[in-house]
C-alpha cells in the first residue's frame, strides 16, 4: 500500500530520502547548468532541512497539529474517567541467541510515563497499554510489553495494567480496544498519546463510537534545556518528521472516512 510506504521509507530524517532530494538537485544543475532554477531547489532544499530541525520549526509543525490540546491535571479534567488508555509510539527490539532486549521510543516513554501520571492522579481502577508488533523487522516483542514494564517501574500496580498487543495502527487501537474497555466495564477514559497523533486518535476512536478524555504527553522530558530557537538538532528534526508523518496520517485517514468528519 502507499500508505505503508511513506510510513516506513518517506521520512525527512531518513539518508536515502535525502540523497535523494539532493541528487535530483545536483543531476538538475548538471544538465542545466546556466539555468537558475536547480540553484533555486537546491537552496530551498537547505533552507527547508535547516527549517524542520530546528526548534522554530518543529514547534510551528507540532503546533499546527496539538494547539488546543491540554493534559488532564486535576480529577475534574478526567470528567469522571476511571481508566486510562496509553496508546504506543514506537519500540525497537534486538535478538541475540533467542534473548531480546528492547526499547521504547522517547515519544512512547513520554506517553507511558504521563499514563501513569494520570493514572495515579485521578485513582483509575484500569489502565491499558495499547500497541503491537507494527514493524516486524525490527521488533520481537509487543510494544505494550514494554510499556507495562515501565509503567510499573514508576509505580502503576501489576495488576492494574490490561495489555492490547495485536494493534498495528491508530485505526486497529480503536476497533480492538472497545472490546477491552467493556470487558474491564469502562463507561469512560482518559486517552493518552503525543500531541500530534492525539487529534487523529481522537477522530478515530470517536468514528468507533468511543468518547475518551484527551491527556496529551509532553514532548520533551521534564529538567531538559531546549536548545536554541534557530539552531538544528536531531530532536527537533525528529519531532517535525513525525509531525509531516500526523498530517499525512490524517488526510489519508480523512480520506478513507476512518475519521469524524
Amino acid at each position: 500500500m502507499i500508505f505503508d510506504f511513506i510510513k516506513t521509507q518517506l521520512h525527512l530524517s531518513s539518508p536515502f530520502d535525502l540523497f535523494v532530494v539532493l541528487a535530483i538537485g545536483v543531476v538538475w544543475l548538471w544538465r542545466r547548468p546556466a539555468s537558475r532554477v536547480p540553484r533555486r531547489y537546491l537552496m530551498a532544499v537547505v533552507l527547508g532541512y535547516w527549517f524542520v530541525s530546528t526548534p522554530l520549526g518543529a514547534t510551528l509543525l507540532v503546533g499546527g497539529l496539538g494547539h488546543g490540546l491540554t493534559r488532564v491535571t486535576t480529577r475534574d479534567d478526567a470528567r469522571g474517567a476511571d481508566a486510562v488508555v496509553v496508546l504506543g509510539g514506537g519500540a525497537m527490539t534486538a535478538e541475540v541467541g533467542g534473548d531480546v532486549a528492547g526499547r521504547l521510543t522517547t515519544s512512547s516513554m513520554m506517553r507511558a510515563l504521563e499514563g501513569a501520571r494520570v493514572f495515579k492522579l485521578i485513582g483509575a481502577r484500569v489502565l491499558i497499554a495499547s500497541g503491537g508488533i507494527p514493524r516486524p523487522d525490527l521488533q520481537r516483542r509487543p510494544e505494550s510489553e514494554m510499556l507495562r514494564e515501565l509503567m510499573v517501574k514508576v509505580g502503576v500496580a501489576p495488576s492494574a495494567i490490561v495489555e492490547e498487543s495485536q494493534s498495528n495502527t491508530t485505526r486497529d487501537q480503536a476497533r480492538l480496544l472497545g472490546p477491552v474497555l467493556r470487558a474491564a466495564d469502562v463507561k469512560r477514559f482518559v486517552l493518552v498519546t503525543s500531541p500530534t497523533h492525539m487529534r487523529r486518535s481522537l477522530a478515530v476512536f470517536r468514528a468507533a463510537g468511543l468518547d475518551p478524555v484527551p491527556s496529551v504527553a509532553p514532548i520533551r522530558s521534564d529538567g531538559w534545556l531546549a536548545p536554541p530557537w534557530l539552531l538544528p538538532n536531531d530532536e527537533s528534526l525528529a519531532l517535525s518528521d513525525d509531525a509531516m508523518y500526523n498530517y499525512a496520517a490524517w488526510v489519508y485517514y480523512w480520506a478513507r472516512g476512518w475519521t469524524t468528519r
